[in-house]
């Protein structure tokens, strides 16, 4: 198979670069990219994306030649920014061939939206600090029209997120008022983090903040909340880079003081703590704040990880948890850290099941009335593998991910730091 090089390495590329946004360029690169996706398929049964890019392929006597600009524009709206396929593909750089499919999907989704408005709905499912906001001033009718059968039918025909789909609770104590309240506990023997607590646990899971300050504090960790805002991952999947430019701004102007103190930057949601690690330096390539914030950046499980490595980790475990099953979120493994919340998880259960399959939903997509079906598709694996386990609880780091296990096997899912609690037989305050 002959296929040329990039017309530069995926990772020069800066999002303002000329070229970057050049329609020409940018076909030229998706012709190349496809011929050797068409050739290889490995990645055929990871998502939507690939089995519509063969399909155009095969439907013409020219191949990727034949595949028109709305045909890709047809696979570009399937890609959920999921990442696997980058991990499976045997072509990633340092390759001669520098393939590249996740980067290619981002930088054909910008131009795309340079080219088209974002419709309104879709905007809206961007503002998850004013959604969450609202929800927490009055939780109780936030939750009852997100669970009502007649304000999800108008949902879905308003807004598009369709009628099934479990919408997260919204709670008055968001992490950040609850810890406001109660204030920093560690001595810091054990070092410093900030928590980034991200919008799906500030205002709509807050048990998994509490629950990760009182494990770190139980190991002398010193630890601080402190979330200005969204990490700006939905502005991506609309192709907003400027919102989610002034959010990163607004972000690193908080955490900044917290790192330079020596503090670790700590987020308990795989999408965030990839935004922030591999993000953050792009959108803001010539802040220095940037770059030590993504440097200073961890998932919260890596963390725990760490200290539990280094014999820094209280043990003292008091309750066993029998049979988890553990799903691995997506972004969780783009990270390439390991499944560090299982490892964690195998100190406190008598069994972790290893479920590593992809839930679907990564941002809006998912949720969307006009790809649940195939979002559920994709679905059906892991809830298959988390049905067979018959595990007595249900873990995973992903706040989407939990919403799709409970929308599609009737579970709730936790954030693995709550099990750990458990363990310690802490209460949830």
């Amino acid at each position: 198979m002959k296929v040329p090089p990039p017309e530069r390495p995926t990772a020069e590329w800066a999002y303002e670069d000329p070229d970057y946004a050049d329609p020409a360029s940018l076909e030229r690169e998706l012709r190349r990219v496809g011929e050797v996706c068409h050739q290889c398929r490995r990645c055929l049964p990871l998502c939507p994306s690939f089995p519509k890019l063969f399909e155009l392929v095969d439907a013409t006597d020219d191949e990727i030649a034949g595949v028109t600009p709305a045909g890709f524009d047809a696979v570009n709206e399937l890609c959920y920014h999921c990442k696997l396929c980058y991990n499976h593909c045997p072509y990633t750089p340092p390759h001669e061939w520098d393939v590249d499919f996740p980067a290619l999907m981002r930088r054909h989704q910008l131009e795309r939206t340079r080219r088209r408005r974002v419709p309104l709905a879709h905007k809206l499912t961007t503002r998850t600090d004013l959604i969450g906001k609202v929800g927490s001033l009055a939780p109780p009718l936030m939750n009852f029209a997100n669970r009502n059968r007649a304000s999800r039918v108008l949902m879905e025909k308003t807004i598009g997120i369709h009628r099934d789909w479990v919408q997260p609770s919204y709670h008055f104590e968001t992490v950040d008022r609850w810890f406001s309240r109660r204030g920093p506990r560690g001595d810091g023997s054990n070092g410093r983090a900030v928590l980034f607590t991200t919008c799906s646990v500030n205002y709509s899971d807050p048990v998994v903040g509490r629950s990760a300050v009182v494990v770190l504090e139980r190991s002398g960790v010193r630890v601080d909340v402190a979330y200005e805002g969204c990490c700006g991952m939905p502005f991506t999947d609309t192709g907003d880079l400027e919102s989610a430019r002034r959010n990163a701004r607004r972000n690193v102007e908080r955490l900044r003081p917290f790192v330079d103190g020596g503090a670790v930057v700590l987020a308990p949601g795989p999408s965030c703590s990839l935004m922030l690690k591999t993000e953050y330096p792009r959108l803001l390539p010539d802040d220095d704040g940037a770059r030590r914030v993504a440097e200073a950046t961890k998932d919260l499980m890596e963390h725990v990880y760490d200290l539990a490595r280094a014999k820094t980790l209280d043990r003292d475990f008091g309750e066993r948890l029998g049979v988890v099953a553990y799903h691995a979120p997506c972004h969780l493994r783009a990270q390439n850290i390991g499944f560090r919340s299982r490892d964690l998880l195998r100190l406190v259960a008598e069994e972790v099941v290893l479920v590593d399959a992809c839930s679907g939903v990564d941002g809006a997509w998912g949720m969307q009335a006009r790809f649940h079906e195939e979002s559920l598709g994709v679905a059906a694996k892991m809830l298959k593998q988390i049905e067979a386990s018959k595990a007595e609880h249900v873990a995973t780091d992903c706040p989407l991910s939990a919403l799709r296990i409970e929308e599609g096997l009737g579970r709730k899912a936790v954030h693995p730091i709550v099990l750990l609690r458990h363990a310690y037989g802490i209460p949830a305050e």
